[in-house]
């Protein structure tokens, strides 16, 4: 398998991991949206993921570029500030039902991305799509 097919492969394993932690903790915001003083939590990935984007991108060794990088499910949890509702709930139902959305959708798309790309190495062996 070519080195960037097997980087693609371990990035968007890594990507629909964090989407799948990242929709438990905004499931979690949800459910808590009428809990008293409930602070809103985010998970964060950016940064592994923009270091993962710079080392696909290395078409060279002499090339500038990070070093190294985090283990797959190093993420960032973040707590929200105290909400400004009378219970001091840091939650907004709309914007965490977007996210939400947001979130799932990335997932199915990161899904797709992968399915398509275990099609081709399927193709490439067998030399049929099935």
């Amino acid at each position: 398998m070519p080195e960037i097919e097997k980087s693609a492969v371990v990035l968007l394993e890594q990507a629909m991991r964090f989407r799948a932690a990242r929709q438990a903790v905004l499931s979690s915001n949800v459910a808590n949206a009428d809990t008293p003083g409930y602070r809103r939590v985010e998970l964060e990935f950016k940064n592994q993921l923009d270091e993962a984007a710079h080392r696909l991108a290395r078409t060279d060794a002499s090339h500038l570029g990070p070093a190294g990088g985090g283990p797959a499910g190093d993420y960032t949890l973040r707590v929200g500030p105290r909400g400004t509702r009378p219970d001091k709930n840091g939650v907004e139902l709309d914007a965490e039902l977007v996210a939400l959305n947001r979130n799932a959708g990335a997932f199915q798309d990161q899904a797709a991305v992968l399915a398509r790309l275990h099609v081709l190495r399927r193709i490439a062996v067998t030399g049929e799509a099935r």
